[in-house]
């Protein structure tokens, strides 16, 4: 009989991604606040009397007599997407232990070091299976309070990009999105990443989720052409973003068999193809001052500042491979030494491959407060 090793609070932080988790929820909640009913600038008051119920109270009771409780919803929405999150984290972890063990950014995981014993990866199976049915329970709840706020307080908001009557969002709705997205992203996504470089594009779709699942559970619509331009903000953003911090690790996908772009492509080949997805990302960002979903003109420039600058940063990230140093040199059909840049060691990217990653990782919480600052100024 095989003995159990029971994880360690530090192996459950590592099974469960909590950094991933938490982004998760961070974005969740961003996409309820987007969308959450605001009161009119006379009723802040009433508001606040919202508020001053309590989120105990919320949680107890806030569907009774028909009347959603926000503060409720945007709790269980929330916590639904972070257990959605860590279970299909820890499903990952068991199909792919294998890999792990192979790369230095995840060989010291509990399953591929074996602290979990040799019944680990059904351990952490059976820990997936129950954060799983927790998170559908959890959107459940936000769903049916989703329901609620989009007939109960549908009329007389502020914004044109708000929750109105008639949206499918309900319970089994919200239920039924969070299965589609585990079945998504641990079975057809985790696969693919051993078949073909391009498995990242049913990923992002995956990834891209938690803004729409929260603006959902306010209420609002899916088909809305805001929330849709917003999922298809997220979806562009995390292409570059992988597809940079793969290029860091391009030699370990290689020793690894896994087919990333940075490790497959010729390198000209792979800059045009990022150059490609950083200009659609900057251009859909560019796109949002259009929709009625910006009001403030200083927020207004400031998206349009950050489109730009997005626009400049391409020219960077456009040179991954041709003048990426270490890329340059071991990329095929490029002739070591031709074009190099100076390359941080560390990490065996150009200094402006390290610019670029970084400058897109900060655009998308830049825009993220910038579209929750025009939502709260509305109040004042």
């Amino acid at each position: 009989m095989h003995k159990v090793h029971m994880p360690r609070l530090r192996d459950l932080r590592l099974l469960l991604r909590l950094n991933v988790t938490l982004m998760v929820g961070a974005a969740t909640a961003f996409g309820f606040l987007l969308a959450v009913p605001l009161p009119l600038a006379g009723d802040v008051g009433k508001a606040g009397q919202i508020g001053q119920a309590g989120l105990a109270g919320g949680l107890a009771g806030g569907l009774a007599g028909g009347v959603a409780n926000p503060v409720a919803a945007l709790a269980w929405v929330v916590a639904g997407a972070m257990l959605l999150a860590a279970a299909c984290s820890a499903w990952n972890q068991v199909q792919e232990r294998d890999i792990d063990a192979l790369l230095p950014r995840t060989a010291r995981r509990p399953l591929p070091t074996g602290r979990m014993g040799r019944m680990g990866p059904w351990l952490a199976t059976g820990i997936g299976a129950l954060l799983f049915m927790t998170a559908l329970g959890c959107l459940h709840a936000a769903g049916e309070s989703a329901a609620l706020l989009a007939s109960g307080q549908a009329g007389g908001l502020l914004h044109d990009v708000v929750p109105r009557a008639g949206s499918p969002v309900s319970g089994s709705w919200l239920l039924l999105v969070g299965v589609g997205i585990a079945v998504a992203y641990n079975g057809v996504y985790t696969p693919l990443k051993r078949i073909t470089s391009f498995a990242l594009l049913p990923g992002a779709l995956v990834g891209a989720m938690p803004p729409l699942l929260g603006w959902m559970a306010a209420g609002g619509d899916p088909r809305d052409p805001v929330a849709i331009l917003l999922y298809g903000v997220y979806v562009l953003w995390q292409v570059p973003h992988f597809w940079l911090r793969a290029q860091r690790e391009r030699i370990h996908y290689q020793r690894a068999g896994l087919p990333v772009p940075p490790a497959q492509f010729a390198a000209v080949r792979y800059a045009r193809l990022l150059r490609v997805w950083y200009h659609a990302y900057a251009v859909a960002v560019l796109m949002l001052p259009v929709f009625p979903l910006l009001h403030a003109p200083l927020v207004r420039a400031g998206v349009v500042l950050l489109g730009v600058a997005l626009l400049g940063i391409s020219a960077l990230a456009r040179t991954a491979g041709a003048t990426g140093g270490v890329a340059a040199g071991d990329a095929e059909g490029v002739a070591p030494g031709a074009g190099t840049a100076r390359v941080v060691p560390s990490t065996g990217m150009a200094r402006r491959e390290i610019i670029a990653l970084r400058a897109a990782d900060a655009a998308m919480p830049a825009l993220m407060l910038l579209l929750l600052l025009d939502r709260m100024l509305s109040l004042f």
